[in-house]
């Protein structure tokens, strides 16, 4: 059926799957490529990303005065938290081999400073005397302000005692 197809446009079928065309004859295998390897497309390619040298930064080391001249303070409780000995320990203070300033005793704790060293020291409470800067003096807004208004833990006392149930 074939060859009559092609009987008319004048190309003929040849015994071995060619097709004559005029004198020549053209044999057609079928293109088949094996590969043992799956054919992949390389491109072109570059990791990028270059270098930095910022973006980092160490924990904060929370250093320096944690409890101040005048406040009470427990036995083993920081006093100072420093690098190097910017505070030396005084009466009633140890130094940890971090160089932390700690309570050995419970009391006040007072700061010292002289010409060359500065030094801490915890003082029992009868033994304290407040510095003559920080006394309450007469007549100072601070003692017309104490007059003038209650102050607050005594407010919560005087509303807890009216609050408080009478018992029966």
């Amino acid at each position: 059926m074939m060859a009559s197809a092609f009987a008319s446009s004048g190309l003929h079928s040849s015994a071995q799957g060619g097709f004559a065309c005029g004198h020549k004859l053209q044999q057609r295998k079928p293109l088949r490529v094996v590969s043992p390897v799956p054919f992949t497309v390389e491109a072109a390619h570059k990791k990028g990303g270059g270098s930095t040298k910022n973006g980092r930064d160490s924990n904060s080391k929370r250093r320096g005065v944690k409890v101040y001249g005048g406040q009470p303070i427990r036995a083993g409780g920081i006093i100072v938290r420093q690098l190097g000995t910017k505070f030396h320990p005084g009466v009633g203070v140890g130094l940890g081999h971090d160089y932390t300033l700690y309570a050995l005793k419970e009391g006040i704790v007072s700061f010292k400073h002289s010409k060359y060293i500065n030094s801490v020291s915890v003082l029992d409470v009868e033994a304290y005397q407040v510095p003559e800067g920080n006394q309450l003096k007469e007549g100072s807004r601070k003692s017309r302000h104490r007059e003038m208004y209650t102050p607050r833990a005594q407010q919560r006392q005087q509303q807890n005692k009216a609050a408080a149930p009478v018992p029966v």
